[in-house]
């Protein structure tokens, strides 16, 4: 199983070298990431963020799923779900590696703009807005990384001589 280097990945997908038994354990880890995660710990953040979470999440979602889907069926429309899951797979471990540098560097900011430049009473407020913005562009990213695999494994297809399918 490839972990984080999604080019590597893309290649297999592309030579058909991918195996079920394979693609079934990023399912596999992938939705037990997800089960795990959904356990964790909640902030105690406000409620209108929570909301504006799970709105983030639904558009996100709902467009990328779709959008990859088309990528696909628009190239040689075999392999959408061995493609997908395995590609999203490889593509959150890369989203979390980015997730860890953000995050690292919101720290930084949040104590500089509590210290110096917020008000305190007003700080609360711009940390959820912050959080949003970044939990925003983290779907953006991870939906980039996915819909551009989709991309060049079509691409690669078409150089190949693969026949399109409508």
């Amino acid at each position: 199983m490839i972990w984080y280097n999604i080019k590597g990945l893309e290649d297999l997908l592309i030579n058909g070298k991918l195996s079920d038994k394979v693609a079934f354990n990023y399912l596999f880890i992938h939705v037990t990431l997800f089960t795990v995660t959904g356990y964790l710990p909640e902030g105690d953040g406000p409620f209108w963020a929570t909301w504006a979470h799970l709105i983030i999440s639904v558009v996100a979602v709902v467009w990328g799923v779709r959008k990859t889907f088309q990528i696909n069926q628009a190239g040689d429309g075999k392999d959408y779900f061995k493609r997908f899951i395995s590609l999203s797979f490889v593509a959150a471990i890369n989203t979390i590696f980015v997730a860890f540098g953000l995050t690292f560097i919101l720290v930084i900011f949040y104590f500089i703009a509590e210290y110096v430049f917020i008000p305190s009473n007003q700080f609360p407020v711009w940390k959820e807005i912050i959080q949003l913005v970044m939990y925003a562009l983290l779907n953006v990213y991870y939906f980039y990384i996915l819909i551009s695999s989709f991309r060049r494994i079509n691409a690669a297809g078409e150089s190949t001589g693969a026949v399109e399918v409508a």
